[in-house]
C-alpha cells in the first residue's frame, strides 16, 4: 500500500514518518508491501516554478540544495526494507498538494503531524492538517507531534467511532482492513452521551447504539470488540475509554461531506481534543483497498 507523507523538516514531519511506518508495518524493517512516498509541497512562487522580479540571483540553486538536504535528512528516517522516496512539487497550497499526489498515485493514505494543543498529548490540527480534514478525497491519518500519540512499537489495535447515521460501514471495513494488514486487534465503539436525556431515555439510546454496532460488525462479516462508551458528553466518553500506545483511532467524515470527499463533523472535532492517540478520517463513501494477499 502507498502512503503520502507530509513532510516537514521538524518534529511533525518525523512523527509523521514514525505513523506511517508503523501502520504499514516498516517501523523496523521489513515492509515488504509498504511504499512511502515523502511529500514536500513547496509554494507556487518560488523558483522552481517562477522567476522573482529582477532574476534569479542564484536563489534556485539554493533552495535546491536546501530541499535536497530535507529529502535525505527524510530518507534517512526510513529503516532499510521499506520502499521510499522523497517527492517534491508546487501547488497552491500544503493540503491541495498533497491530496493531488495521493489521487494520481493511487496512495491509499495521506499521513500528516499534527500541532500540539495547549494541553500535553492533545492533538491540535494547524492549517494544513484542518485543509485536509474538510477537503480530501483520500483517508488521513494525523499523529500529534511528541510522545503523546506516537505509536513506539507497532500497530496493535484499531479503534472504529461509529455511529447511526448511514457511513459507518466504510469506517468499519477501512479499520478492519488496516487491522488485518498488520495483524491488530479490532475495537468498534459508538458514543453515549448522558447529557439531556432521563435514564429510560439513555438506556433506550444505549440499546439503539448496541443493535446498531452488532449490525454493521455482522454486515462486514469481521469480529471484533464491541463496546458502547458513556460519559456526561462526548469528551467524556471518549476519555472513558482504555486506550493503549500501540493504537490508532478511525472515524468517518461529516454527512455533510461531499461523495468521497472529507468534512470533519462537529463529533469529530470534539473528540479530536480529547484523543491521545493518532487519528484517520475516512471520507464518504470510501472503498478501502484490500489488503496484499487478502
Amino acid at each position: 500500500m502507498r502512503y503520502i507523507v507530509g513532510y516537514t523538516a521538524d518534529a511533525r514531519g518525523a512523527e509523521a514518518i514514525k505513523l506511517a511506518l508503523a501502520l504499514g508495518g516498516g517501523l523496523t524493517g521489513g515492509g515488504e508491501d509498504t511504499h512511502l512516498d515523502l511529500a514536500m509541497i513547496l509554494p507556487e512562487h518560488t523558483p522552481f516554478s517562477a522567476t522573482y522580479p529582477g532574476g534569479d540571483h542564484g536563489y534556485r540553486s539554493i533552495i535546491a540544495e536546501q530541499v535536497d538536504a530535507w529529502a535525505a535528512e527524510a530518507l534517512e528516517l526510513v529503516p532499510a526494507g521499506t520502499s521510499a522516496r522523497a517527492v517534491v512539487r508546487s501547488a497552491a497550497s500544503e493540503a491541495e498538494g498533497l491530496d493531488d499526489l495521493a489521487r494520481e498515485s493511487g496512495a491509499g493514505l495521506i499521513v500528516i503531524g499534527g500541532r500540539q494543543g495547549k494541553l500535553a498529548a492533545r492533538m491540535g490540527p494547524g492549517s494544513v492538517a484542518t485543509a485536509l480534514l474538510h477537503s480530501a478525497s483520500t483517508p488521513v491519518a494525523m499523529a500529534p507531534v511528541g510522545d503523546g500519540g506516537a505509536i513506539p512499537h507497532g500497530l496493535e489495535r484499531v479503534t472504529a467511532f461509529v455511529g447511526t447515521r448511514p457511513g459507518a460501514l466504510a469506517v468499519v471495513e477501512t479499520a478492519a482492513v488496516a487491522a488485518r494488514r498488520r495483524d491488530a486487534r479490532l475495537r468498534i465503539v459508538s458514543l453515549l452521551g448522558q447529557d439531556g436525556g432521563d435514564d429510560a431515555q439513555l438506556s433506550a439510546r444505549r440499546t439503539e447504539l448496541q443493535d446498531h454496532v452488532a449490525t454493521v460488525v455482522g454486515e462486514a462479516g469481521i469480529h471484533a470488540e464491541t463496546v458502547v462508551a458513556e460519559g456526561r458528553n462526548i469528551e467524556e466518553a471518549v476519555q472513558a475509554l482504555p486506550w493503549q500506545r500501540d493504537e490508532v483511532a478511525v472515524v468517518g467524515s461529516s454527512r455533510l461531506a461531499h461523495r468521497r470527499r472529507l468534512f470533519l463533523g462537529a463529533t469529530a472535532q470534539r473528540m479530536l481534543r480529547t484523543l491521545t492517540v493518532p487519528l484517520v478520517v475516512v471520507p464518504r463513501d470510501h472503498q478501502p483497498p484490500a489488503p496484499t494477499g487478502a
